[in-house]
């Protein structure tokens, strides 16, 4: 499954940002399951910051995509907990919560 959602994930990211819940959507197309979608998109996203196929940042319309300005092994903990807190209440993220997406600088043909 990881695979097949990496290499979703990143051809989408060609194209333009990602956010976070476009991934649980991801999840759902590679998998056919919609059952425990927040969860495994956070793993899934925690583990492609970990290895850097993908940063995640913020995105305002004034600065566009700003990379966090952490470590990738901070930023995919930051990812963790956010999912892990969303799990806890109950709350399905919509856009722009948890993070966004783009593809390294030096694989981004921006």
């Amino acid at each position: 499954m990881l695979e097949e959602l990496r290499t979703q994930l990143l051809e989408a990211a060609e194209d333009d940002w990602i956010y976070f819940a476009e991934l649980m959507g991801m999840v759902r197309d590679v998998t056919g399951s919609s059952d425990d979608l927040l969860n495994k998109a956070g793993q899934a996203a925690a583990q492609f910051v970990r290895e850097g196929a993908i940063v995640p940042g913020t995105l305002t319309e004034a600065d566009g995509f700003t990379p966090w300005p952490t470590s990738p092994t901070e930023s995919a903990e930051r990812i963790e907990t956010e999912v892990a807190a969303m799990l806890r209440d109950g709350v399905e993220p919509s856009l722009g919560d948890v993070c966004w997406f783009d593809l390294p600088k030096d694989t981004a043909s921006t």
